[in-house]
């Protein structure tokens, strides 16, 4: 007996244990595959960059340098008769149109007797010519202006010339007397024009706008033919030149692609290499022969250039200020076009302010009615308004407030430029402006209230994401 109750003791029964889940152990699992895939997806996906707005500014074009062709109006004067030339006027010199310009002599010995003569004895001068000085100092100071102090050197060289004609005739006048017997048959000569008095001509004095070519400017054969006091010339030979007119132009050779971009201006900055003097001229785009040409003309300064035929001459850009936005963020979106007629401005219904929107036409049922609608638009000129589609349904009739007319919304579509601003932490899109654009950025106007302003973020590579989405800078 009691062997069998050590048996019964020692009989253990074991129960099967149900397998417990460590909900910690799991949720901790859980948060670090996620953290894993949420790493892992970071790495590999394209990084969406922000950019900040700033200022910036580029020229319309380079400041390019070109050889011009000096065009004025020239008139050539011949000799009369066949004899030898006595100047009495400065070259580059202004006359009027009964200035005795030269003398013409057969005998040649005219010159000799103009410089034996004393200035003591025959040069003073006479009342006339006193006169004659005064009138023009007077002339000169009522017409002057302090703003174009240029006209300075005109009268300094209208006087010098006036001197120089004073003296050299009151010589002439001196031995008039004897002087048929002394050297023959003699001819004072006056200008037919008034206007500057140059002693050179090169064969370009007749040329036009319809006679430029491109051989031209090669100017290795250009010469100058000059006639100077004391030279026998023949009858018809051409002695002088008179340039009639104070409007001149110079006309360079233009690219294509040069020519494509000055037609947007019809003035533009230039500088005259010669001496870096700067102006401003109006300017043509001429298109001769499939060939292009800017006639570049003025109103000023002929006098200081007039002894030139050719100019280096530089087109300045003129500087263009706003926002400079990289051409990677930019993108296209289309807007609907609404005339600007259509666009309504509401008081609140407490008074408190006004909403601005739309009056679109309504059907409860079977009476039709007018409603407003708020909505943004996304910009407005002086004739339409834009908005987005996401904001209006295609096919909605607007009415206009004072004669009831009505619009389609959607008949009309522009299509924007612009950039996705971030400021809110998603995309949204801005419609610019472009002013001007280089290489890589574009200049946008900083003036524009729909578009974008300085120091706003936006996406510097719009194409890796898309409107309305979350982005974390």
């Amino acid at each position: 007996m009691a062997a069998r109750q050590t048996n019964k003791k020692k009989k253990v029964v074991r129960f099967r244990r149900t397998p417990s889940i460590n909900v910690g152990v799991v949720i901790f699992a859980l948060i670090f595959c996620y953290i894993i895939i949420y790493v892992g997806s970071y790495f590999a996906r394209d990084k969406v960059a922000i950019y900040e707005v700033v200022k910036g500014k580029s020229a319309t074009y380079s400041n390019k340098s070109y050889k011009g062709l000096v065009l004025r109006q020239e008139t050539v004067v011949g000799a009369d008769n066949p004899g030898y030339i006595n100047f009495y006027v400065k070259d580059g010199s202004r006359v009027s149109k009964v200035s005795t310009v030269y003398t013409l002599d057969e005998s040649g010995r005219l010159s000799e007797l103009l410089e034996s003569e004393s200035d003591e004895d025959s040069a003073g001068l006479s009342k006339e010519n006193k006169q004659q000085i005064i009138d023009e100092i007077v002339r000169f100071k009522n017409g002057h202006s302090s703003i174009h102090f240029d006209e300075v050197y005109n009268f300094k060289y209208d006087i010098n010339s006036l001197l120089l004609e004073c003296i050299n005739l009151n010589k002439l006048n001196s031995i008039s007397e004897n002087l048929q017997e002394s050297i023959g048959n003699f001819q004072v000569l006056k200008s037919p024009y008034s206007g500057i008095v140059l002693f050179y001509t090169d064969g370009y004095e007749n040329y036009t706008i319809n006679d430029i070519s491109e051989s031209v400017y090669n100017d290795k054969g250009y010469s100058k033919v000059k006639v100077k006091s004391g030279d026998l010339v023949e009858k018809g030979q051409p002695v002088y030149k008179v340039i009639n007119s104070e409007d001149w132009s110079v006309v360079v050779e233009l690219s294509q692609e040069d020519a494509q971009l000055y037609s947007q201006n019809d003035y533009v900055d230039v500088r005259f290499l010669k001496d870096n003097l700067k102006a401003t001229a109006q300017l043509e785009i001429i298109n001769s022969g499939g060939k292009y040409f800017g006639k570049l003309s003025f109103r000023r300064y002929m006098v200081r250039y007039a002894d030139y035929r050719f100019l280096d001459i530089q087109i300045l850009g003129t500087d263009i200020e706003g926002l400079k936005i990289p051409k990677s963020s930019v993108v296209e979106k289309e807007y609907y076009k609404i005339p600007l007629g259509y666009y309504s401005v509401t008081p609140t219904v407490d008074g408190s302010g006004v909403r601005e929107g739309f009056k679109k036409e309504a059907f409860d049922g079977t009476n039709q009615t007018i409603e407003f609608i708020e909505i943004d638009i996304a910009k407005k000129d002086d004739e339409y308004c834009y908005v987005d589609p996401a904001k209006l349904e295609n096919g909605t009739i607007l009415v206009k407030d004072d004669t009831m007319e009505r619009f389609q919304v959607g008949t009309e579509r522009e299509v924007f430029k612009g950039v996705y601003n971030v400021n809110s932490g998603y995309t949204e899109f801005r419609a610019i402006d472009i002013l001007n654009e280089s290489n890589d950025y574009y200049i946008v106007d900083s003036q524009d209230n729909y578009g974008v302003q300085i120091y706003d973020h936006i996406v510097l590579n719009a194409s890796l994401t898309d409107e309305n989405k979350i982005v974390f800078q």
